[in-house]
């Protein structure tokens, strides 16, 4: 894997008028910012890196933030380990995604703030028939390359349970095939995967909200410019109606309320939202 950055500006016009004798000023403050990003081509609809472009909701929100407070984003797109890095030694100026959870031995010692952004939940799916059977019924989990499973570490370092990588139309073939008895996925990206791949239409898959999985949100970070986010947080408290039409476009798929099984989710500061039992 290559480990070259790849730039990506936001789109911004600047008109600056000159008017014969009228004294110009001009702002120190800073307002362009390198907002480091990760290089993975399918976490849609948060983002992805395809063909040299990076997309998704998350910079649809960033981009009209940016555009409406006078800011220039460059997205920086990097592996995951080498952005982190790159960010907690202040070569980065914001970055997205980012989680108060996420490579905290980095972190240490920096004043790292963070603004939500956009929900997720990290659980196994099963077939309908097997929710509900606990970790016992977990003797093959599957996974997405890059996913790390922390709830069920201690379990497979004992080898009370296999991991298998595989990409989510794997996933969605192995769960079904019974191969592995779950996969553990971002319920959202696999929902937006499986629900336009040819084929899966009839075979549904269900989140066992039973068994562990973590909640939180993908937030913006940064270390240095608390302005920003500041700004940042009044823009999405003032626009939620707009997000929340961005996010139907970008099929992000708001939920309705539904009651939940017994939860045991690593949540972030109590943060609780619905998702649908059958997903799929």
């Amino acid at each position: 894997m290559s480990f070259a950055k790849r730039t990506i500006t936001g789109s911004m016009i600047f008109l600056v008028l000159f008017i014969p004798g009228a004294g110009l000023s001009f702002s120190k403050e800073k307002v362009a910012f390198t907002v480091g990003v990760e290089d993975y081509e399918n976490f849609m609809p948060y983002s992805q890196y395809k063909n040299g472009r990076y997309d998704g909701l998350g910079k649809a929100i960033l981009d009209i933030f940016a555009s409406e407070n006078g800011y220039v984003f460059t997205y920086e797109v990097y592996p995951l380990k080498r952005r982190d890095r790159l960010f907690t030694e202040g070569k980065l100026d914001l970055i997205f995604p980012d989680n108060p959870h996420w490579v905290p031995d980095l972190k240490r010692g920096l004043d790292v703030r963070y603004v939500p952004m956009l929900p997720y939940t990290d659980g196994v799916v099963v077939l309908p028939r097997n929710r509900g059977r606990g970790k016992q019924g977990l003797k093959r989990l599957g996974m997405p390359l890059g996913f790390t499973p922390y709830q069920y570490l201690a379990d497979v370092w004992s080898g009370k349970i296999e991991l298998q990588e595989s990409s989510y139309r794997g996933l969605h073939a192995k769960v079904i095939s019974g191969r592995i008895d779950g996969a553990y996925v971002n319920i959202r990206i696999a929902r937006y995967y499986w629900r336009n791949m040819r084929g899966t239409g009839e075979k549904r898959l269900v989140f066992d909200p039973d068994l562990p999985h973590a909640k939180g949100y993908w937030s913006l970070s940064s270390i240095k410019y608390h302005r920003v986010l500041e700004a940042f947080s009044a823009f999405l408290e003032k626009n939620e109606d707009r997000i929340n039409t961005l996010k139907k476009e970008y099929r992000f798929d708001i939920a309705p309320p539904r009651k939940q099984g017994r939860e045991q989710a690593t949540d972030l500061k109590n943060i609780s939202f619905p998702i649908p039992a059958d997903f799929i």
